[in-house]
Parts: C-alpha cells; sequence; structure tokens
C-alpha cells in the first residue's frame, strides 16, 4: 500500500510539474545579422568570446567565409545596438543586415 501512495504522489507530482513547464510562454526573441570585417579565426574568436557572453544572448553564429555575425536573442534582456557597440569596441566596423522576407 506504502508504494502505491508514493507512485501515485509522484505521479501527481510529475504531471503537475509538466503543466507549470507546458504553459510557460516561452520568451521573444528576435535575430539581427551584420556584416562584420574579419579575415581570420582570431576575429572569430574575439568577437564570439565578446558577444556570446552578453546577457539575453541565446544563440550565435559567426561566419568567416560570409562574414557575418548572427545574433539570436531576448530583447527584454539586452537591446540589438548592444552587439553592433560591442563588435565596434573590439575594433570592426559592423553594418546591420537587413532580413529577408522568405515566401513573401
Amino acid at each position: 500500500m506504502k508504494k502505491f501512495i508514493i507512485i501515485t504522489v509522484l505521479t501527481l507530482l510529475g504531471a503537475a510539474f509538466y503543466s507549470a513547464i507546458a504553459a510557460k510562454p516561452k520568451a521573444k526573441t528576435e535575430t539581427v545579422t551584420y556584416v562584420v570585417n574579419m579575415h581570420c579565426q582570431n576575429c572569430v574568436n574575439k568577437i564570439t568570446d565578446k558577444i556570446s557572453f552578453l546577457k539575453g544572448v541565446e544563440d550565435l553564429k559567426v561566419s568567416l567565409k560570409d562574414k557575418t555575425v548572427t545574433v539570436k536573442f531576448n530583447p527584454a534582456k539586452v537591446q540589438e545596438k548592444t552587439f553592433m557597440e560591442t563588435i565596434e569596441k573590439l575594433g570592426y566596423t559592423a553594418t546591420k543586415r537587413e532580413s529577408k522576407n522568405v515566401g513573401s
């Protein structure tokens, strides 16, 4: 009987925990891409090290081949202009790439 009660309680707690997680709305995210005048892997590393640790950054892709920095971020935690300012403080120039509407 004790096992049944324990299993029942754990099942109910698990269900309550899952429903609390499922009901929580996802944080709104935005994505911005910059064209940056980087020319080597050291440039990529410097930019990655500085931007990836900014509060609110959820994903970061730095492409040496395309010379782009793409940041997925939570605008409630970090302002978009912070990324360009950070890149420029490292000594690079950054130009925001306008997003293309796919399928429009």
